[in-house]
């Protein structure tokens, strides 16, 4: 249990004394570059306590600046030292519960949003005195001499309830986020600081405990009291979150959309009927602390967080439902295409609030866990969705296993490979957007391999009979596909990420124009083997259609961008370097000359006659671009299926800002 820390007065004085020698000493057996540590404590933490920032007055310039202000260092602040200490048995007005209740949501939402959980969750005070407001403990006598308008069964036992279920929600998601589909300290943090998340209390014991909250609320609340619904609808909208938590989208999907609609429902009716603004001396005012760190466990000084306003709160909470609900309608979905596609979406459209880390965590455990996909699947069930699903052929293991075997390749059995990509691949869409990014450019060199091999099976292992040897060669177009559309996705996201100067964006347009030419190309080959009849064939139709004018688009933007290059040669040469390493890793060295790979000499070649020709027009571009977008309103849905309407909307990407770990 957290007690009251005592304040007390600074030093002061002129009598310092220079201890510098003292660690020099120290120092003497320690060869340049070792750095000594305590256990726990990594070279990250430490370098954390540096705070980097941009001068004003010169924006490229990055200040490393020690103990800035913004840093926790301990200082008693006047207005921290007059706080009153808290009380968490001081009884509370119906609609200061609901406040609290309110703002303790707006804790939950930001941790889940990456911060650290003393930032957020621990700065509710009544986290750390669960056991001094239990009912069974609080004495018999506070409940006789009690305000009838503050009964004190509001914070025994409803307030108790409450909050013991958002420790329980947070206990729930914290399991599921370590179970390492994602990054600590980078997507999430997942240290406790010696506080508990009831781990060892029961779900029924906390579903229990909400029960009898609002069985209490009934008791002590008349009717007539114009908070005994509000303060219901909060409980039970606790009590939904922690049925949502405890249940899997993929194993009770009825139910579990069933959930949803009430924890929409109950938030509603929340955020129609919110609290009136806290009078200055109201007890509700010190139930949080954002200076907590300071009394918890920890190598670092946590710097406080300001907690964002209610109305985010709540449009934070209604994002997290949505987001939920994307993974219950694509839980249902056993098509590796349309992951792909409502993956991509995801993490190109969605907001922050619809894809937080935990339901990041749970779209890739959904889509496979215990070694199977969809929980049902095996793992080459990848392999064969794949190829149907971009050919229209089915696929035939021993076909292509012959083939690489006559081929006389060093590893015969690609499907191996195949499906760990096409796994990794699609949960990379529920990666944050700079790792994912990052994944993307690696597994190039994968797919490039994969490329190479089933290229050579079509050389040297075809097979005689022609239905199989139809399978062969389709096998390196649909290889083919992936890759560019990875490599599309690697130079757009460089635009989500604002990684691009002003310099750099006409080749990203025209290295995007070269790739779709490639991808297109590779549609043309593909077509006259894909059956009509298949949703493969109307997915090649509508993709098509969307990259003719996709490339329409990015031809406009190269020739209207390309004036603002400014940079000398050289420096666009080391930029381009830079940017596009993962196109010339040393392994391709080892393989066939890749596909639409970035080229600086062309683009320049291609500038030159652009700048000389001053009479092409940049308008016809633009407008073909238009005129084929509308187009694709027409057209059926492929393999997007519940998605398609999402495909085409047109809307700017939202930025996805970096969670680091809030230490100074």
């Amino acid at each position: 249990m957290l007690k009251q820390t005592p304040l007390y007065e600074l030093s002061e004085g002129d009598d310092f004394v220079d201890v510098s020698d003292i660690f020099l000493d120290a120092a003497q057996d320690m060869e340049p570059g070792d750095v000594v540590l305590t256990e726990d404590f990594t070279l990250y933490d430490a370098m954390s306590a540096l705070e980097a920032m941009k001068t004003r007055s010169h924006p490229r310039l990055l200040l490393i600046l020690i103990g800035d202000p913004r840093m926790d260092s301990g200082l008693i602040l006047d207005e921290e030292a007059e706080r009153p200490p808290f009380n968490p048995l001081v009884p509370l007005l119906p609609e200061e519960v609901c406040y609290i209740l309110d703002r303790a949501i707006a804790c939950e939402m930001e941790w889940h949003a990456g911060y650290n959980l003393p930032q957020t969750i621990y700065s509710c005070l009544y986290v750390h005195y669960l056991a001094d407001i239990n009912p069974e403990v609080v004495s018999r006598q506070q409940h006789m001499q009690q305000d009838p308008a503050r009964p004190m069964e509001l914070v025994t036992v409803v307030l108790n309830a409450a909050i013991t279920g958002l420790l329980k929600c947070c206990d729930l998601a914290w399991r599921e986020l370590n179970r390492g589909k994602l990054h600590d300290t980078e997507d999430w943090h997942s240290e406790k600081f010696d506080v508990s998340l009831v781990e060892n209390l029961p779900l029924t014991s906390v579903l229990s405990r909400l029960d009898h909250a609002k069985d209490c609320i009934k008791t002590i609340l008349p009717e007539s009291s114009s908070w005994r619904g509000p303060l219901l609808d909060r409980i039970s909208l606790r009590t939904v979150m922690v049925n949502l938590f405890r249940h899997h989208p993929f194993k009770d999907r009825e139910h579990f959309s069933e959930l949803l609609g009430l924890a929409r429902d109950y938030l509603n009716n929340v955020r129609s009927n919110l609290p009136p603004e806290l009078a200055p001396h109201s007890p509700a005012t010190l139930a949080f602390d954002p200076r907590i760190t300071r009394r918890l466990n920890s190598f670092m000084p946590l710097r406080s967080h300001c907690l964002p306003p209610q109305d985010r709160a709540w449009a934070a909470l209604a994002g997290f439902f949505d987001g939920w609900a994307e993974i219950c309608k694509i839980s249902a979905i056993a098509s590796l295409a349309t992951w792909k596609i409502a993956g991509d979406l995801c993490a190109t459209f969605s907001r922050p609030s619809q894809r937080p880390p935990f339901l990041r965590a749970l779209a890739q455990v959904v889509f496979f866990t215990n070694q199977r996909v969809l929980e049902v699947h095996p793992l080459r069930w990848l392999v064969d969705r794949f190829f149907f699903e971009t050919t229209g052929i089915e696929y035939k293991s021993e076909v292509i296993l012959a083939a690489a075997n006559r081929a006389a390749l060093s590893n015969p059995n690609i499907e191996r490979k195949l499906s760990r990509m096409l796994l990794s691949h699609v949960q990379s869409a529920w990666y944050n957007p700079p790792r994912r990014r990052r994944f993307l450019s690696r597994s190039l060199i994968g797919w490039q391999e994969l490329f190479d091999a089933a290229s050579l099976m079509c050389e040297k292992g075809n097979p005689i009979d022609e239905k199989d040897r139809q399978l062969v060669d389709a096998l390196p177009e649909a290889v083919l596909l992936w890759r560019l559309s990875i490599i599309r996705e690697v130079l757009l996201s460089g635009f989500q990420l604002e990684l691009y100067v002003e310099d750099e964006k006409s080749f990203v347009y025209w290295e995007l124009s070269q790739v779709i030419h490639e991808h297109l190309h590779a549609l043309q080959v593909l077509e006259p083997v894909i059956p009509k009849d298949t949703i493969a064939y109307q997915e090649l139709i509508f993709l098509r259609a969307y990259l003719s004018s996709f490339q329409s688009l990015c031809i406009g933007m190269y020739m209207l961008t390309l004036p603002s290059i400014r940079l000398p040669a050289p420096r666009l040469a080391l930029n381009f370097l830079r940017r596009y390493k993962w196109a010339f890793r040393p392994e391709y060295a080892k393989l066939r000359p890749q596909v639409a790979v970035p080229d600086l000499s062309a683009f320049v070649d291609a500038s030159v006659d652009v700048l000389k020709d001053e009479r092409e027009p940049l308008k016809p571009h633009f407008e073909r671009a238009r005129d084929g977008l509308a187009d694709l309103n027409d057209l059926p849905a492929g393999a997007a299926g519940p998605w398609h309407k999402n495909r085409l909307q047109v809307r700017p990407p939202p930025r996805f800002p970096v969670v680091t770990p809030h230490i100074n």
